[in-house]
């Protein structure tokens, strides 16, 4: 029997084509960008003993952005075609690519579906570039990202895996890919749990106890939520007596029907026989509950009443309110992006009010207004100087980074040099998020005005240290040969190389 259900797929549906799959990673895609897939992923490690860490990596396809194939029997399919690169300071690790069937429906009823793969690596740390394209339409790009993951095992010593979120699970008729601890298991890709989810399912695998303890030893666990101020939900807490083994699996449900909006940790904790503590695991979730309080405190809750007093109440046309939180994606955290992505799109007007003044409580609680008064500011430049025909303007490069960093200090616009493609350099003597002396370059191959992120010295940001020559590739005529084409990408023009680094480092 199915425990729980909140992803739009069913067990039957999973087991259809859980013969092609196999781990988990998350991409997430501008849920309004024209014609894009959107498809999330996320990666959890866990540890086989006797052989090591592994990484699960899945992928969930939002199957409404994907074309289905009609059937003789009358259904339709879709099809996605996934390939999954693992590499490690440069080097190829791992590398497959499978095709993943969706669930056979009728022509309206277009289900999500999964996709697991594993990856047996020692610890370290690695690069997944992950590629999806929709097999069915081969008009559509494919989307594609670079997830940095991250594999850790301590020496020795009592440990615990990933917290990994779960949609439905069952005990297992036979070993399959969901199959773990004899369950079958469909993982949540999300972590945002909104107000029609009012239970948190969770798994996690406590490992070595025996060779701390010896086999079959008593230990305690205790699982609490607790919220950003590290204040405990004492309604969701659970102490539970174990008995070592090599490994330990944690399969729980907590009801969260009272938990309020906000950011909050679920918190698995590992202690001996005298209380202390020995291993530590913490996952970070986001929960949106409406809840129709008289008075909501100030520190711990957002209720409907907060809600309907605030600023956010007078957005009151659902398509606005909608773009307006899309722009919101730049300076969103994880669980933040993951709601906007995969539940504003659909959601209805309260729900966006109470997300809205929710995520600019959280982040400014003296004064929620004020800040997002500020942030629409930014908004509006972004709007008026990086729209395209094509694109919002918190969809192109300039734009996210004008509303995650903040205006630069200084902006050179080179739009009409004849040896370079048109490029910007922007420098921030000290960004939104307390990084200092940074720098940005954008550059346009199109000539259609939206500009690519080519080179950043800020953590995280894409980094091209060929990004000299790159700017400088420009063919000086139109109608340019292949010979001299690859005569001007080879050319080396010591001035303008020098001009080009004199303006990043000193762009004033």
């Amino acid at each position: 029997m199915i425990c729980q259900t909140q992803l739009r797929i069913t067990f039957t549906h999973m087991l259809f084509f859980i013969r092609k799959l196999t781990l988990l990673v998350c991409l997430l895609v501008a849920s309004n960008q024209l014609f894009a897939l959107r498809v999330t992923f996320d990666y959890r490690v866990f540890f086989a003993p006797g052989v090591g860490p592994y990484a699960e990596v899945v992928t969930s396809f939002d199957a409404s952005t994907f074309e289905h194939m009609s059937l003789d029997s009358g259904f339709v399919q879709a099809h996605a075609e996934l390939t999954l690169v693992l590499m490690r300071a440069g080097t190829i690790v791992d590398a497959r690519k499978v095709k993943v069937d969706g669930p056979v429906v009728k022509g309206n009823d277009k289900s999500d579906f999964l996709s697991i793969e594993r990856f047996a690596i020692p610890a370290g740390n690695y690069d997944l570039e992950i590629e999806v394209r929709d097999v069915n339409a081969s008009q559509k790009p494919a989307e594609s990202l670079l997830q940095k993951m991250e594999v850790v095992v301590p020496a020795k010593g009592v440990f615990i895996s990933d917290i990994e979120w779960v949609s439905a699970y069952r005990q297992s008729a036979d070993l399959n890919a969901f199959s773990k601890s004899g369950y079958d298991i469909i993982p949540f890709v999300s972590s945002y749990f909104g107000t029609s989810l009012n239970s948190l399912i969770y798994y996690a695998e406590i490992y070595r106890s025996d060779s701390v303890w010896g086999e079959g030893s008593p230990f305690v666990t205790t699982i609490c939520i607790v919220n950003m101020k590290d204040n405990s939900v004492e309604f969701c807490k659970r102490v539970k007596k174990e008995k070592s083994a090599s490994v330990v699996p944690m399969l729980q449900t907590l009801d969260i029907t009272d938990v309020p909006a906000g950011q909050f940790m679920l918190r698995i904790e590992v202690r001996d026989r005298e209380n202390n503590l020995v291993a530590l695991r913490e996952r970070e979730f986001a929960r949106n509950k409406i809840a129709d309080l008289p008075n909501a405190s100030s520190t711990s809750e957002v209720s409907a009443a907060q809600v309907t007093l605030s600023f956010a109440a007078r957005y009151s046309d659902a398509d606005s309110l909608r773009q307006i939180l899309f722009y919101h994606i730049p300076i969103a955290r994880d669980v933040d992006r993951d709601a906007i992505d995969r539940q504003i799109p659909t959601a209805d007007l309260t729900t966006m009010q109470s997300f809205f003044y929710s995520f600019w409580w959280k982040r400014y609680p003296e004064n929620p207004e004020a800040a997002w008064l500020e942030y629409a500011k930014s908004i509006k430049f972004v709007k008026d100087n990086f729209e395209t025909r094509i694109k919002k303007g918190w969809q192109t490069e300039r734009g996210r980074v004008y509303l995650q960093y903040g205006s630069p200090n200084t902006r050179i616009v080179r739009n009409n040099e004849v040896d370079y493609w048109p490029f910007e350099i922007w420098h921030y003597y000290s960004t939104d998020n307390n990084l200092h002396n940074r720098r940005f370059l954008f550059y346009d191959t199109t000539l259609m005005g939206d500009m690519d992120l080519l080179h950043s010295d800020v953590p995280e940001e894409t980094k091209n240290f060929n990004w000299k020559e790159l700017v400088r590739s420009r063919p000086t005529a139109l109608n340019m040969g292949d010979s001299s084409i690859r005569n001007a990408n080879n050319r080396t023009d010591t001035n303008s190389r020098d001009e080009i680094e004199n303006l990043w480092y000193s762009p004033h």
